[in-house]
């Protein structure tokens, strides 16, 4: 009985593992292109451009997908049997 319990604990998904990682990985690009975006679209709005300031909020749906499905993958690996 002791052994089969700790085989429940050992055994994760590690695909799952591996795809949560791959999904921090675009979580964490995704939020550094933003930021860096977003910064330098403030910055040209006082020269009257926009562009960067419109890439950088679209890229903000993209930080929150990523970072949401990256974490659901993790979580679901370790705690679904």
């Amino acid at each position: 009985m002791v052994r089969s319990e700790m085989q429940l604990i050992i055994i994760m998904d590690k695909e799952k593992l591996v795809k949560g990682g791959m999904w921090l990985s675009a979580f964490s690009l995704s939020m550094l292109m933003c930021s860096l975006s977003l910064y330098a679209g403030f910055n040209n709005m006082r020269h009257g451009s926009y562009t960067m300031f419109v890439i950088g909020i679209t890229l903000l749906p993209l930080v929150f997908f990523s970072a949401y499905k990256g974490f659901g993958l993790i979580l679901s690996a370790i705690f679904e049997e």
